[in-house]
């Protein structure tokens, strides 16, 4: 642990990428890969997951070109500054969106499992304001609440999880590659989605303790939350059916209210499952926060912040209340990721890569 510097470590990294894509579209992932690949779900996230582990990959090894350079400055130093402070408000304005597209799909589970009646701007404005309190404390503080609310999420999840496997039929796994290549390659590119918020790698880099070790423990984070996808969505199929998923808007949640817990003193499990989706999307809507005012802070070059996080919450408070209903809200989704998150994830690094070797050749050229 470090003190009141910024910097943090690995591990505190790998916990903060993890809380970072666990997002909404965990819960929607088994319909979306089910819907193409059948039984065979897992390997289109399996595929998903290769890739995701190319972008960390393509990322981490752009930001070792000057590893103690901000985002905004290493894009400008290498593309120059209109392109570095052009390419960092486009990326503020995604994580903005996302961090939208986020609270209003929360908005819709919670309506229809908790609160009903709750007004969802009263909802949303309280969710901004308490994720703006902890980013404005620095990204210090955002790794110390992530180890904590690590461990609240993903062990009773797991535990649950667990329980739910003794009560499945496997052949609904059955058969085993099956699916035509056409459509396995549909289901990861769909499923690929749940992995949205990984360019958030090259903005963190930097205030990363050991910058050179940043590569291997993303790529370890992307590994394990990959596996997790695998599993719950296995869990999910084996238990209703590919069919029957692909029928089910929210096909996460009804799995957990069909598990029997030791005792029996909760009677609503997917209520219970909410409240883990409560603090998930609490660390998602902070990260955005949080990262938007770095970027927005390195273009202007101006103030701290904290004062560009006031600038972001009614930006997004703004978006989440567009009345969208989930198939809009996933399909914009899928739309932003197919363009700006693959920009910023596969051909922004690969520009980069390739901008730094020219740069090179060049100087190699000039001493000769």
């Amino acid at each position: 642990m470090f003190s009141l510097n910024n910097k943090i470590s690995i591990r505190q990294m790998q916990a903060l990428l993890v809380l970072d894509i666990f997002g909404a579209g965990i819960v929607m992932l088994p319909r979306k890969a089910a819907k193409y690949a059948g039984q065979d779900a897992w390997l289109a996230i399996a595929a998903a997951t290769a890739a995701a582990v190319l972008s960390v990959y393509l990322m981490t090894s752009a930001g070792r070109l000057y590893p103690r350079d901000s985002f905004v400055n290493l894009v400008s130093g290498l593309l120059s500054k209109p392109v570095g402070k052009f390419v960092g408000v486009l990326l503020s304005a995604k994580l903005l969106f996302n961090c939208a597209i986020e609270l209003r799909l929360f908005g819709e589970i919670l309506r229809q499992t908790m609160l009903p009646a709750t007004p969802f701007a009263v909802v949303c404005a309280a969710m901004i304001a308490i994720s703006a309190y902890a980013a404005s404390k620095g990204y210090e503080t955002r790794a110390r609440i992530a180890q904590i609310l690590f461990p609240l999420i993903f062990v009773p999840f797991t535990f649950l999880f667990v329980l739910g496997l003794f009560d499945v039929d496997l052949s609904n796994l059955l058969p085993v590659f099956a699916t035509k290549p056409d459509k396995l390659l549909t289901g990861a590119i769909h499923a690929g989605t749940a992995f949205s918020g990984l360019e958030l790698i090259m903005i963190a880099a930097p205030f990363a303790v050991r910058p050179y070790a940043v590569r291997r423990g993303m790529i370890q984070a992307v590994v394990f939350i990959g596996i997790f996808m695998i599993f719950i969505t296995s869990v999910t199929i084996a238990k209703f059916g590919p069919g029957e998923v692909t029928r089910q808007l929210w096909p996460i949640l009804d799995m957990m209210d069909l598990i029997d817990l030791p005792g029996a003193f909760i009677e609503r499990q997917e209520a219970l499952i909410m409240s883990f989706w409560i603090i998930s999307n609490f660390a998602i809507v902070n990260s955005g926060l949080f990262f938007s005012s770095v970027l927005l802070k390195d273009v202007t070059g101006k103030g701290s912040h904290s004062l560009y996080i006031l600038m972001c919450m009614p930006v997004v408070f703004a978006g989440s209340c567009f009345m969208l209903d989930v198939d809009q809200a996933d399909h914009i989704i899928e739309l932003v990721f197919y363009t700006l998150g693959i920009g910023f994830m596969i051909i922004l690094p690969a520009v980069l890569l390739a901008a730094a070797a020219l740069r090179k050749a060049g100087d190699a050229r000039g001493k000769s």
